[in-house]
């Protein structure tokens, strides 16, 4: 069920950007809800999810600056809402590849991989915006 994908729809990341990245999950297992997902970011494959340049866990209750689960999937299709804050974007380097996924996890403790593939990152011009 892994899609593979280009992030940020292959235009790369823009430092400093901030930005929600909304998924949706058609055709769910029966009677299944979901309870967690993940999308995390790194710049190494096989680096441990706790040095992941970016990692956000959400759930059904909103968490500012990270995102929600927007529908649990109760119609058999589900709605995921991650959110990058400009720090989450100011924490990748411009010019190197990202490796990235999207987990989830059904009510039934079941975790599958949604979506995975590569990102760029660029440099931003505009440095200061208020």
């Amino acid at each position: 069920m892994v899609v593979e994908s280009n992030l940020h729809n292959g235009l790369g990341i823009v430092r400093g950007d901030s930005f929600s990245i909304r998924r949706t999950v058609n055709k769910m297992p029966p009677s299944r809800t979901i309870t967690k997902a993940w999308l995390t970011i790194k710049s190494s494959i096989s680096a441990v999810d706790g040095s992941a340049e970016v990692q956000k866990t959400i759930t059904s209750t909103l968490s500012s600056g990270v995102g929600v689960i927007e529908n649990i999937g109760t119609d058999g299709s589900g709605t995921l809402r991650f959110d990058l804050t400009s720090t989450n974007t100011l924490a990748l380097t411009a010019g190197t590849v990202y490796y990235y996924d999207i987990q989830i996890k059904f009510d039934n403790s079941d975790i599958i991989t949604l979506e995975k593939g590569k990102t760029s990152v660029v440099e931003e011009v505009t440095k200061t915006n208020t």
